[in-house]
């Protein structure tokens, strides 16, 4: 213990050295916070609480702030948060912990709205220059509220507020799309053009002048862009949509995936039934099953009759399955996984050695992580098709929560969703390395799914999901059923 303590202090020494030349604190630890044991995630959390008694800025308490949420020091980080709060009484520290705790956690639309009064008038957004984004999620999160609750004037009226335009093509979005929940097309379609624009005023730069405002805007630009023209399509406007798709397609290529739903729409409505098929085909060769219907027109018309279509269709699923097969080889190790013991929403232990004879299908996600919870519907379908199959485990492990409440948090996702999951809590350290087991796996991203076999290798890793079901459903069943088979090594 006392050779592992050393060396953690050791990588201390260049500190000083590191400070004065302008090194980032939280890069020169990485090796520690990542990857060090927990006897010098240990030692270095100590040196950084003495230091911090010498601390004149605020930005020097945030930056060890962070390092103590990475080096998993929850109790050290929530001192020296109280401290700095104390200390920066109108700092943004104060700022973004009322944000957390009291903006967000506003249930109505007028309690939000009265927060957010309170926050500018608190921490008024001039004195907090370069740290507009903050207060453009705040007016997204206040807008999207007023959209839901029906008042779509509001709505409008705080987006406008916003300041940072490469946030509007992903920031007007969920306003929008409430909006459109709601069915009020008309106050939706001016925001969803807006956003729309500003996506491809970004996205049409010069590649030498896309930095990363410019593509975290251009993100958005798929979203919104078949949101509005979607919204053309059912009024009809069938020419106008087909401008602005081939207009977007001529800039980025790259969105024809995202795009092809309400291109084929487009297409059909225009007459150009031949280029629709075409379309179509390929949408249902990737699963989008749910199109059927209009390719099953498209092909009368274009036939002039219905003879050869099962067997047309049986092909297009031959051509998934192949191409789905073909993609989880690009999945493909074989590791042993790491043993692991965690606790369930009942409280119970559950662990992967009492699991060995099944193939276990485990899932990393959080409450917060959108695509997680976009794949889980498809997830569902998955764990259903297995639900009689007693040699095939799913389990969702809940990891990377930011909110000291997780628990309870978990518990009402799970529960408002009605979603038949076996949810395990990914917060027990290894007492040597102080990693969770999301660690333990190499997760750097999630959704990641990890297939396990009955001997307890890991067969396959993927991170990312889609959100189509149809896809999930069928890749699933691939990962598991070969996952069952011997390991040809």
């Amino acid at each position: 213990m006392r050779l592992k303590l050393t060396v953690g202090l050791l990588c201390l020494a260049t500190f000083g050295y590191a400070q004065r030349n302008g090194v980032d604190k939280f890069q020169q630890y990485r090796p520690i916070w990542e990857k060090g044991t927990l006897a010098q995630k240990d030692s270095l959390a100590a040196v950084l609480m003495s230091e911090a008694k010498t601390y004149q800025t605020e930005p020097e308490y945030r930056t060890t702030i962070n390092l103590m949420y990475a080096l998993g020091h929850e109790d050290k980080k929530a001192a020296l948060e109280t401290i700095a709060k104390k200390k920066f009484p109108k700092g943004s520290l104060t700022r973004d912990a009322f944000i957390t705790e009291v903006y967000y956690k506003a249930e109505t639309a007028a309690d939000k709205e009265k927060s957010y009064k309170e926050l500018v008038k608190r921490w008024p957004v001039e004195k907090f220059k370069g740290e507009e984004l903050t207060y453009d999620y705040a007016l997204g999160s206040l807008a999207q509220s007023f959209a839901k609750a029906g008042d779509a004037k509001k709505a409008t009226d705080y987006l406008g507020q916003m300041q940072e335009r490469f946030w509007r093509g992903n920031g007007y979005l969920p306003t929008a799309q409430a909006l459109l929940a709601a069915g009020d097309t008309t106050a939706a379609a001016p925001l969803l053009k807006t956003a729309m624009d500003d996506a491809y005023y970004y996205i049409s730069l010069p590649e030498e002048q896309k930095d990363n405002k410019a593509r975290f805007a251009a993100m958005g630009y798929a979203s919104s862009m078949s949101s509005y023209v979607g919204i053309l399509v059912n009024r009809g406007k069938y020419t106008e949509a087909l401008d602005y798709i081939e207009k977007a397609l001529a800039v980025a290529p790259e969105q024809a995936d995202a795009l092809s739903s309400v291109y084929y729409k487009s297409l059909m409505g225009t007459g150009r039934k031949l280029e629709a098929y075409n379309i179509l085909t390929k949408l249902y060769a990737k699963g989008q099953f749910n199109v059927e219907g209009d390719l099953k027109k498209l092909y009368q018309d274009l036939n002039g009759t219905m003879a050869g279509y099962e067997r047309f269709n049986a092909g297009l699923k031959e051509e998934l399955v192949k191409t789905v097969r073909d993609h989880i080889k690009e999945m493909e190790t074989y590791k042993a996984a790491p043993a692991f013991e965690l606790l369930n929403l009942k409280g119970e232990k559950v662990s992967l050695a009492s699991l060995k004879g099944k193939v276990v299908v485990l899932d990393f996600w959080a409450t917060w992580c959108q695509p997680c919870v976009r794949s889980f519907p498809g997830m569902q379908a998955a764990q259903t098709l297995y639900e009689n199959d007693d040699d095939v485990q799913f389990l969702f492990i809940n990891t990377w929560e930011r909110d000291k409440d997780y628990k309870n948090n978990v518990m009402a996702f799970i529960a408002k969703n009605n979603y038949p999951f076996e949810v395990l809590y990914d917060d027990q350290k290894d007492a040597v390395t102080g990693e969770v087991l999301a660690a333990k796996f190499g997760v750097k991203g999630i959704p990641a799914k990890f297939i396990i076999d009955k001997d307890g290798q890991i067969r396959y890793a993927l991170t990312g999901s889609s959100s189509n079901v149809d896809y999930i459903k069928l890749e699933m069943k691939e990962l598991i059923e070969a996952a069952k088979k011997p390991h040809k090594g």
